[in-house]
C-alpha cells in the first residue's frame, strides 16, 4: 500500500498511521504480517490543490507539521 502526503509529519505520527492502517485492515481478514506501507512525502509547494493552488498558498485548516 502507498500513502502519498505532505511532509511533516514526526516519526510517532508515522508510527501511529502504520498501526492504524493495520489495524482496519486486519478487521478485514488481512494478517498484519501481509501489510507493506510505503509513505511517500512531499513538499508542500509540489501539490497542486483547490483550483489550481499550490498547496503552501493555501489555508489547509489543519496543521500539517505534527
Amino acid at each position: 500500500m502507498a500513502v502519498d502526503c505532505f511532509a511533516g509529519r514526526s516519526v510517532q505520527a508515522k508510527r501511529n498511521l502504520y498501526r492504524e492502517i493495520v489495524g482496519r485492515l486486519s478487521a478485514l481478514g488481512i494478517p498484519p504480517n501481509h501489510v507493506t506501507i510505503v509513505l511517500r512525502e512531499s513538499a508542500v509547494e509540489n501539490w497542486g490543490i483547490r483550483a489550481g493552488q499550490a498547496a503552501c498558498d493555501v489555508d489547509l485548516g489543519f496543521e500539517i507539521n505534527v
